[in-house]
């Protein structure tokens, strides 16, 4: 029997990318998912394509840096489901711009999005979270592993999701819920994807895919099903992070000398 059969897991910013292919992933394997995103049409039509694969799923639009809303997309899930056991922490936004050059506009968002989100999410779903005795995992990025330039606000929100999950483990281990954070790279994006500019203009992205939206989810569901702590999902990230604990120094050289000379491991970290 599927570890997931029966349980009930809440994706956030699941109406593409990686939260909608996790969803759909849990979905397959047994469990009832929740999905949430800003995006109303877009996040009915992934809702409408994890039915078609016979998922059963609730959604409900709604922005997670915002309490009302998070409180109220962990309420749909419970008033469909009655439980809720695994919390998937993905929405978020990506930024692009030197610090000097940052909209306050964009230092709020990607905060607001991708920090406050999880705190907003995770907190009004604690409850059924403890009653479960179930899950919570974060995702963050190699931006959360060491600092980037050009990234600043982002790798500030996304580091803080490692305190925020180390600390939830040092509360919630004891009490047996599972808390775990995975580092992802650099993968596919849909065509309609954007990311902040440093005047908060929307852009495309300009960074190469290394892996699938679907090996990404393969290695989420893994992490769940495992119950392991943390996982970075890249050769490139795994090698910067233990360069990074061994001598920071040394890592800060290396990203100004491979920023300069335009190094293509540059353009895998930035």
């Amino acid at each position: 029997m599927s570890f997931f059969k029966d349980k009930v897991a809440l994706v956030s910013g699941a109406s593409r990318g990686v939260g909608f292919a996790t969803a759909s992933l849990l979905a397959k394997k047994g469990a009832k998912v929740a999905i949430t995103a800003r995006g109303e049409k877009r996040l009915g039509a992934a809702r409408d394509t994890i039915i078609s694969q016979g998922g059963e799923v609730v959604s409900l639009a709604g922005d997670v840096g915002r309490w009302e809303d998070a409180r109220a997309m962990v309420d749909a899930a419970l008033e469909r489901f009655g439980r809720l056991d695994i919390l998937v922490n993905n929405a978020g936004v990506s930024m692009r711009g030197q610090f000097a050059d940052l909209s306050p506009d964009v230092c709020t968002q990607t905060v607001q999005t991708n920090l406050m989100g999880s705190v907003y999410l995770s907190r009004a779903a604690m409850g059924a979270i403890l009653d479960a005795r179930g899950q919570v995992v974060f995702i963050s990025s190699i931006a959360g592993l060491f600092g980037l330039p050009g990234a600043s606000t982002y790798c500030a929100s996304k580091m803080a999701l490692t305190g925020l999950c180390e600390s939830l483990r040092l509360e919630l281990t004891p009490k047996g819920v599972h808390v775990g954070i995975v580092y992802l790279g650099f993968t596919e994006h849909d065509p309609e994807k954007r990311i902040l500019a440093a005047d908060g203009s929307l852009v495309p992205p300009d960074r190469p895919a290394h892996r699938t939206q679907a090996w990404a989810a393969e290695k989420i569901v893994g992490l769940l099903e495992r119950k392991e702590k943390q996982l970075i999902m890249t050769p490139a990230g795994t090698l910067g992070w233990v360069a990074h604990r061994l001598s920071p120094g040394l890592m800060e050289r290396l990203i100004l000398r491979a920023q300069s000379g335009r190094w293509g491991v540059f353009r895998r970290f930035s």
